[in-house]
């Protein structure tokens, strides 16, 4: 079991290997679809891995864990539920692979469950010592799988203000089924005003699970009576976070 930070883990991170002096090559491996949802109803989804560099081969690892959080921090744990095939993929330049995610035993019930595919360019020995600094891609894609049967699943977040001192912190927790994807996080103060507080993705709250996010500036920066707006689930309208009682 390890654990990441969802902020410092983003969908693709870049990881420097340090040859011999020489110059920097980019890392050419594409990952798609960038999240995975399966139906209760299907065994299987298909994600492409794909190598933009026509004249390098690139090798990839591609690991498959269940994905939980526990005080406040997303958890990865090795699981059997899922599986990928293949597990290792070797890319000529230019070309294309399909990597299958199969269902290898039943859907979960009643609440959708959570797992994270781990794709990191394997490098090699040989081309970082002739050629010097080379970046590696590790792509970290949600896998969301649904229920089987009952009605139709629901994210229900409940966010609250958590002020320590002088520091700020956005507290949500997810009481419903669905995990809930946070971006664009901004504070609309008492007159109007808006604040981009975090563009692009803040991060996810899995069903049952809360988490929590450092705001930058002091927490009397909040006290005005503003609110906080957000994009979930990648919906086009943001919504309004309606806050709990603060807790201090």
């Amino acid at each position: 079991m390890y654990r990441f930070n969802p902020k410092t883990w983003p969908s693709l991170v870049l990881i420097a290997l340090l040859g011999l002096c020489g110059p920097t090559h980019a890392a050419s491996l594409q990952v798609a679809p960038t999240s995975v949802e399966l139906q209760a109803g299907e065994n299987g989804a298909a994600v492409w891995l794909s190598n933009t560099d026509p004249d390098t081969p690139v090798r990839a690892q591609v690991r498959l864990f269940r994905w939980t959080q526990q005080d406040g921090e997303d958890t990865l744990e090795p699981t059997r539920d899922l599986a990928i095939s293949p597990p290792l993929v070797e890319l000529a330049g230019g070309a294309r692979q399909l990597v299958r995610v199969i269902r290898t035993g039943p859907p979960p019930t009643g609440v959708e469950a959570s797992y994270r595919i781990i794709v990191d360019e394997v490098p090699s020995g040989t081309a970082v010592e002739q050629t010097g600094l080379k970046f590696l891609l590790r792509y970290s894609i949600p896998v969301f799988v649904l229920p089987a049967g009952g009605p139709a699943i629901a994210y229900d977040i409940a966010p609250r203000l958590e002020r320590t001192g002088d520091a700020a912190s956005l507290v949500v927790e997810n009481r419903g089924h669905q995990h809930a994807q946070l971006a664009d996080l901004a504070y609309i103060d008492a007159d109007g005003k808006r604040d981009e507080l975090m563009s692009g993705l803040v991060g996810y709250v899995l069903p049952g699970q809360t988490m929590r996010w450092a705001l930058p500036a002091s927490a009397t920066r909040y006290a005005d009576g503003g609110s906080f707006k957000a994009r979930i689930n990648g919906e086009a309208v943001e919504q309004t976070l309606a806050l709990g009682p603060a807790a201090r």
